[in-house]
């Protein structure tokens, strides 16, 4: 579809009847209009339909600081701030030979007027790292000034990047990447500029528009967390069946060395938090010799869980998923075979799939485009999840034989830490109450500044759960609030990592609300159950509670703690009343307020 034709499609789209689910404000130094069509049909074509605004012109602080601005008044979700250092610099000389300071503290301070603006509207952040500008009078000669364009403009860009990053609720945007991606010549438009104040050209505010809404996407779904591979033409080159496993392709030169560079991209996603799961048709014992290979990168050890044989693909992808207790939805199929694609997505639509191309060079092209395996950085716990599962194995090793679940339970020696989260408990908190389907009381939803706000009102109790084994550390696998009324407390929010269902830590999650509750001199704890798509397991426990019936509220029976578990003092600072959590300061340190 051409840019006309995308334009034309959002002219209709725009004047339709719509559940608009984000309003997204555009604030820049420059005119950008252009972007409104692109980014909203990017977004509704992604099942995320927005109300896309531009801002006033070159209004950008002065829109942020009055309570009464037409951005204010338009009440953004999702706030993008989008200045050009072009227009920063502008009436002042070009970096030439003044130190970087007061270039860089003009644009923190405008980042910290969006900052703060975007969380007294209790929206997103999307901070557009602006590109290095373009004119240089040294020419070629400006890479060797340390106070030049190219220099100063750099360190702006990282100052930016390390007061923003890591902030609850903030993301960025690097513009320079997408101009990259496209050149310089295709991406600005100097007669525009000067006629119109827009330095864009049509082909950069589409791309720009495509790459923030996978953006926007991923700060509003969960990462996709496993990858299925195949094996022939995908892992190795040729057919194992036919070639052998030694005539395969994993040579150190031609397309072989496609395929192992491929591989190490995979294990930096394993070292990111993706599970790597294997799903090939084929002789098993075959399969392993060619991982027996010294030139494979990849490992069996390195694979959480794999299916080898003769059945349908989507036979096997059940069974893993099985295997893991994760959703469909959570997966990717990486497959050299459109065939086998088809049958997969025939089955289980929400499988997304990637097709790996006939030459193998192209692979890292056909996954960065993809965009399926983007993700925000990770936290502690999604860097052990491939740990985590190589320890679910050895426990499901050590429970053969054993037919009794007490037995089982109590041989694995687990032990749970009760306890209220600090400000580096926050970015888990947030993650669990975004991400967790299968227990979860309600799938209620909240952004991090809310959640900062709950563990700071004596209104509320807010319980963090960790937990561990003779096998090792779960991690922070669980989480309740609950709200404080005069007579009764009410459970609020009720989630456990599907990684240790089963295990009863949810009636010690329960049990310690209980006694905390009390502590309150609230003797009684009332809940009320949501059906969701996925939280049938959730439903089943608080149903075993007493809750009979959805949507009515119920006073709970307090669960006895399991004899199996064991309980661990943990000595943490709780989030004060009065406090809220305000990010890290110029010295890098969190801070509470």
């Amino acid at each position: 579809m051409s840019l006309w034709q995308k334009r034309q499609r959002w002219q209709t789209l725009a004047y339709s009847k719509r559940m608009l689910r984000e309003r997204i404000a555009v604030l820049s130094t420059f005119t950008a209009n252009p972007i409104i069509p692109y980014l909203g049909l990017a977004l509704n074509d992604a099942g995320l339909p927005a109300d896309v605004w531009i801002g006033p012109y070159n209004q950008m602080a002065q829109q942020c600081l009055d309570e009464r601005s037409e951005t204010a008044g338009f009440k953004p979700t999702i706030l993008i701030g989008w200045a050009r250092l072009e227009e920063l610099w502008s009436g002042r000389p070009l970096p030439l030979l003044e130190p970087e300071t007061n270039f860089v503290h003009e644009a923190l301070e405008l980042a910290d007027i969006l900052l703060n603006a975007a969380r007294h509207w209790q929206a997103t952040l999307i901070f557009v790292l602006p590109a290095i500008p373009e004119e240089r009078p040294l020419g070629i000669g400006d890479a060797c000034n340390v106070t030049g364009v190219f220099a100063i403009a750099t360190s702006i860009r990282e100052a930016l990047r390390h007061r923003l990053a890591g902030q609850p609720e903030v993301l960025l945007f690097d513009l320079e990447e997408v101009i990259r991606s496209i050149g310089s010549a295709s991406s600005y438009n100097q007669r525009l500029l000067a006629l119109a104040h827009i330095p864009f050209t049509e082909e950069l505010f589409h791309l720009m528009s495509e790459h923030l809404a996978r953006l926007i996407l991923l700060s509003r779904r969960p990462a996709r967390k496993v990858i299925v591979l195949d094996g022939d033409n995908t892992l190795w080159g040729g057919i194992v069946g036919e070639d052998g496993a030694l005539g395969v392709d994993l040579n150190a030169n031609g397309p072989g060395a496609s395929y192992r560079e491929f591989q190490s991209f995979l294990l930096e996603l394993r070292r990111a938090g993706v599970l790597l799961t294997l799903c090939s048709k084929n002789e098993e014992a075959d399969v392993w010799e060619v991982f027996a290979r010294p030139e494979m990168r990849l490992k069996p050890e390195m694979l959480s869980a794999w299916r080898i044989g003769w059945q349908p693909k989507p036979a096997s992808i059940r069974e893993l998923a099985d295997d893991l207790k994760l959703g469909i939805e959570s997966f990717v199929l990486i497959d050299d075979n459109a065939a086998e694609i088809a049958e997969v997505r025939a089955a289980f639509p929400q499988i997304a799939c990637i097709q790996m191309p006939a030459d193998p060079a192209g692979w890292l092209t056909v996954l960065t485009s993809a965009g399926l395996l983007d993700r925000l950085p990770p936290l502690p716990e999604d860097l052990e999840r491939a740990v985590y599962y190589q320890q679910e194995q050895q426990r499901a090793a050590s429970g053969k034989g054993i037919t009794s679940p007490e037995v089982y339970l109590g041989q694995l020696n687990i032990e749970v830490a009760m306890f209220s989260p600090t400000v580096t408990d926050m970015p888990r908190l947030t993650q669990l109450v975004a991400k967790t389907n299968q227990f979860n009381l309600n799938c209620r939803r909240r952004s991090a500044p809310d959640l900062s706000q709950l563990c700071a009102d004596e209104h509320y109790i807010v319980r963090l759960t960790r937990a561990s084994d003779r096998f090792g550390d779960y991690g922070i696998v669980g989480a309740c609030i609950a709200r404080l009324h005069p007579e009764y407390a009410e459970l609020d929010t009720f989630i456990m990592s599907c990684r240790v269902m089963g295990r009863g830590i949810e009636r010690a999650m329960l049990n310690d609300l209980f006694a905390v509750a009390a502590e309150q001199d609230r003797t009684k704890l009332v809940a009320t159950v949501e059906e969701c798509p996925r939280n049938e397991p959730a439903r089943t426990f608080f149903y075993s509670l007493g809750c009979e019936t959805l949507e009515t509220g119920y006073s709970l029976q307090q669960p006895e703690w399991p004899s199996y578990i064991g309980q661990q003092e943990q000595a943490v600072d709780r989030i004060l009343p009065g406090q809220s959590i305000v990010g890290p300061g110029k010295d890098g340190n969190t801070r509470l307020r």
